[in-house]
């Protein structure tokens, strides 16, 4: 009678962007042309998780029975029951197929973002591309580095100044983060790697996610990032150089050029 056994897709969009077809022309036009001699990168925050014993959805091998809190994890109701946070910010580099995962333990701020840019760059991206003067960044429109956040246009001024680089940003349009390619190359060879495991330390994470590769090729590092970075702090539009950057003109807001 037409009954099959199926899961659920997440193909339907809860909204869209008037400004996404022009987003992601631009897009397509940057990837072509700065594919042959620039770095591009692909950046996002992974599902954050708690460092206890609590549930998590999967199976693993184990000698025993694994018992955990009988409750769920991440409810906030439950918070007491855990150690720590995992926050984990990936680094996706299209060109050579690698991640670069940093595991924060506070909070997910532009400056976590923007350390764990300058982590990349200086362990990994500047030995990889050592001619490149630009780098071209594809991330979400939304969360730390939103791009209405002015204290993440700042955090990027004073790391490219500090890098000599030049910062091509291209936020994905609302309702299109899925598009963004760590979504779909990195998180879930992650997820695999890490389900049913409970995250009882952050040696633990760290390991379960450099062990997580693909037929393709894909290559996994991580570091433990246990800076604190504090929250709520506000940049006043003053503080902020925009002489240098330049905006694109058919969508200034998710396109930008950040000038070292």
């Amino acid at each position: 009678m037409g009954y099959k056994y199926r899961k659920q897709y997440k193909n339907l969009s809860t909204g869209e962007s008037a400004l996404r077809q022009a987003q992601f022309q631009v897009i397509f036009t940057l990837v072509a042309i700065m594919s042959t001699e620039s770095p591009i990168i692909s950046m996002d925050c992974k599902k954050k998780e708690r460092l206890a014993n609590l549930y998590r959805a999967g199976k693993c091998y184990a000698q025993a029975p694994i018992q955990v809190y009988d409750r769920a994890a991440n409810r906030h109701d439950y918070a007491h029951l855990a150690t720590g946070k995992v926050i984990p910010h990936g680094i996706y580099d299209w060109q050579r197929n690698q991640a670069y995962i940093s595991i924060g333990t506070s909070h997910e701020t532009a400056g976590f973002i923007t350390d764990n840019l300058l982590w990349w760059w200086t362990e990994f991206g500047i030995h990889h591309y050592p001619q490149a003067q630009t780098i071209l960044i594809l991330c979400d429109a939304g969360g730390a580095n939103n791009y209405r956040h002015h204290i993440f246009k700042k955090q990027l001024l004073d790391l490219a100044a500090t890098t000599g680089m030049d910062f091509v940003i291209c936020h994905y349009p609302p309702y299109a983060s899925k598009h963004n390619p760590i979504e779909h190359r990195v998180f879930p060879h992650l997820h695999r790697a890490m389900q049913g495991v409970v995250f009882s330390t952050y040696a633990l994470v760290q390991e379960l996610m450099e062990k997580t590769a693909t037929a393709t090729g894909l290559r996994v590092m991580v570091r433990i990032n246990d800076h604190y970075y504090p929250t709520g702090i506000r940049t006043d539009p003053k503080e902020v150089d925009f002489q240098r950057i330049q905006t694109h003109p058919a969508v200034p807001q998710l396109s930008y050029r950040i000038c070292a």
